[in-house]
């Protein structure tokens, strides 16, 4: 009788091991939103600016976006991917047949692409749009939401796989255990002691290699990720300004509102009504 082999090693000597990305920092997309329509009428926006990326696609020309001199017509031949903080207008003179994702990625190395990237289509990227796009035709239900999600994973994989990004660098474990925290834990107290402690080093070792390894101190990294964070709840819930400056780690709302006026040119409740217009567009 033939005894059932067991492979109990994760990795080969045929493959590519790539636990070292994780190590890295990479993360899957937080996708927030996969939206398409045939035909939206007065598609005019000027000023779009958002924290989150964006993905558009229009099946049908005729539309365009203008980010400062730059006119990027919308074309079936062609994606364009919109990093974060991008200020650019949404340009109409007919019906716009569009499709788009808005998604966070918590962490690439090296700096974004600056202003809207033109994604040129291969026949694999133009399969992995269709497939959406018909699943966007189907009857609600969770099957097609949780279809959804899968394709447009696998279609922004697609996409950022062929960027020319700089390769992440691989963290240290106890540094990458503390992003992780920041990321997850915004309202505890995380003092660079707190912090330090968690990461089982002294506070100035902490100090430094986390320095080395972000480009930002503890605290200068926390309150960026609070801020982040700030900013995708007020576009994307319906939470009150006060619950999300807690939720976020701000001992206040006076002092939150401080602080995001300070790095966003404007209060919560003013940047939360200009993405409110614009919200699914």
């Amino acid at each position: 009788m033939l005894s059932r082999p067991k492979y109990l090693n994760y990795t080969t000597a045929h493959g590519v091991s790539l636990s070292g990305m994780e190590r890295a920092g990479w993360s899957a997309f937080l996708i927030h939103e996969s939206g398409y329509h045939p035909a939206l009428e007065d598609w005019n926006h000027p000023g779009v600016d958002s924290p989150f990326w964006r993905f558009y696609y229009n099946p049908k020309p005729g539309c365009h976006l203008q980010h400062e001199a730059r006119q990027i017509p919308l074309t079936p031949e062609a994606g364009v991917l919109i990093p974060p903080n991008t200020l650019f207008d949404c340009c109409a003179p007919v019906s716009a047949c569009h499709y788009w994702l808005h998604f966070t990625v918590s962490r690439l190395a090296g700096p974004i692409p600056r202003g809207p990237v033109v994604i040129p289509l291969d026949e694999p990227l133009r399969v992995l749009i269709e497939a959406a796009l018909r699943t966007h035709a189907a009857p609600a239900s969770e099957a097609r939401d949780q279809r959804l999600h899968h394709q447009s994973a696998a279609l922004l994989h697609s996409v950022f796989a062929g960027l020319d990004l700089p390769p992440a660098p691989t963290l240290p474990e106890p540094l990458l255990a503390v992003l992780t925290l920041i990321q997850k834990a915004p309202q505890a107290q995380l003092s660079n002691g707190f912090l330090a402690d968690r990461a089982g080093m002294p506070l100035e070792r902490f100090i430094r290699l986390f320095r080395q390894h972000t480009g930002q101190t503890p605290a200068a990294y926390v309150i960026a990720t609070r801020l982040r964070l700030a900013r995708e709840a007020l576009v994307l819930t319906d939470k009150t300004i006060d619950q999300i400056a807690v939720e976020c780690g701000f001992p206040n709302r006076h002092y939150f509102t401080r602080m995001f006026t300070r790095q966003q040119g404007c209060g919560p409740a003013e940047f939360r009504a200009r993405q409110h217009q614009r919200r699914g567009r």
